[in-house]
């Protein structure tokens, strides 16, 4: 059963990490949305695009921390026992 759960923390990190990627790309994706609706002189876009933008920044923040956390978890709860098992 320990097993299991070690795999589903991984799996769980490596979702978070995926997840955080998109919203990176998605952040960058924005803001240069942003600058190309501010240089067509739409303002009122282009504070929109860098709102959703800064969204999408505290969302890959937040997946980092996530992936972070579980990291600790998958070390600290698993693998540090077989180490000091193994001396």
């Amino acid at each position: 059963m320990a097993w299991l759960f070690e795999r589903m923390i991984e799996l769980a990190a490596w979702v978070a990490f995926v997840l955080g990627i998109i919203c990176l790309i998605d952040a960058g994706y924005l803001v240069v949305q942003s600058i190309i609706a501010r240089a067509h002189g739409d303002s009122a876009f282009a504070m929109q695009y860098l709102y959703q933008s800064g969204q999408a920044a505290a969302a890959f923040v937040l997946f980092a921390l996530a992936m972070g956390a579980l990291a600790c978890i998958d070390r600290y709860v698993f693998d540090l026992p077989e180490e000091q098992a193994r001396k």
